[in-house]
């Protein structure tokens, strides 16, 4: 029955290499970012950072009387 116990030693190793490059992916899009950031303009760079979505506590309107 497929699904049963633990992955075999190729299926783990194949995993952990894809890990590795969504992990690799994932640096090299954040530096690429902070690279940008670093070669923008002033007004350019503010305007990036404020661009970006703010977080908000779930339940928080923006209207806080309703």
């Amino acid at each position: 029955m497929p699904g049963r116990g633990a992955p075999t030693f190729l299926k783990r190793q194949k995993e952990q290499k894809r890990a590795e490059r969504a992990q690799a992916k994932r640096a090299a899009k954040q530096a690429r970012r902070e690279n940008r950031l670093a070669n923008a303009k002033p007004e350019e760079a503010l305007d990036e950072i404020s661009a970006e979505p703010t977080e908000q506590e779930p339940g928080q309107d923006d209207n806080p009387e309703g």
